[in-house]
């Protein structure tokens, strides 16, 4: 196998590795274990950057919904908006939703490939930061697909009967209702989202090839990656 792997390599392109990541992540980390991120951080930015241009029009409805559930929130909490802030902030953070979906590769990889880096160490992994940065970037690559997804609901349904984001989760986050439900709690629930899940397989997969552990050591230290992440979800709503 791994006389193999060098011939493997030379005849993989980044954007092989990117795609091959959805379906078969086990045969792109053993190829890959020498490669640098760089590149995949590169492509992967390149590619939501054009989505989100492309798709902005179609994202729209779900960028007001979620500020509109902001200035809700808010307002529970006796922050009420004039309404003159409220239209001059709908701008503002629709244009930073948008820019930070467009970085959504970096901030997965190097904030994700932390966490994986913490999820490794409680496990008992042996994994180099740079190559848990470089796991994580590889498996933010279904959150294209979740931006695809977003767009293209955002093409079908009726924009009065989206409510935030989690309007367009593909998982129970859908089905809950943002306003009268804990932050927290849909925090924990959007987790639960096809697209995370896939998220967290391959990170489970590349821990466990890259770290040369057990597919069991490689699945802990991804969900303990995950408990890590909802962390800095629930902390936040619990002392609001």
């Amino acid at each position: 196998m791994n006389n193999e792997t060098p011939a493997t390599v030379q005849q993989s392109s980044a954007w092989e590795d990117l795609l091959e990541v959805l379906w078969a992540p086990s045969t792109v980390f053993e190829r890959t274990r020498t490669r640098g991120v760089g590149i995949y951080l590169l492509l992967l930015t390149g590619v939501f950057v054009v989505l989100v241009l492309a798709t902005k029009s179609l994202l729209q409805p779900y960028v007001d919904a979620n500020y509109d559930l902001q200035v809700i929130k808010m307002a529970e909490q006796g922050q009420k908006m004039p309404a003159e802030a409220v239209e001059q902030g709908r701008t503002f953070s629709g244009y930073f939703l948008l820019f930070s979906w467009s970085l959504t590769a970096i901030f997965s990889g190097l904030l994700g490939g932390l966490v994986t880096w913490l999820g490794a160490k409680v496990v008992g992994a042996a994994l180099p930061l740079g190559r848990a940065v470089f796991i994580a970037t590889l498996a933010s690559v279904p959150r294209v697909l979740s931006l695809l997804a977003t767009a293209a609901q955002g093409a079908l349904v009726d924009a009065s009967a989206v409510t935030s984001l989690f309007s367009a989760s593909l998982g129970p986050a859908r089905f809950v209702d943002p306003v009268k439900t804990n932050a927290g709690l849909m925090g924990v629930l959007s987790s639960l989202d096809l697209f995370t899940l896939w998220n967290v397989l391959i990170t489970a997969v590349g821990v466990s090839v890259f770290a040369r552990v057990s597919r069991g050591a490689g699945w802990m230290a991804s969900l303990v990656a995950l408990g890590i992440t909802l962390l800095f979800t629930l902390i936040p709503a619990v002392l609001a």
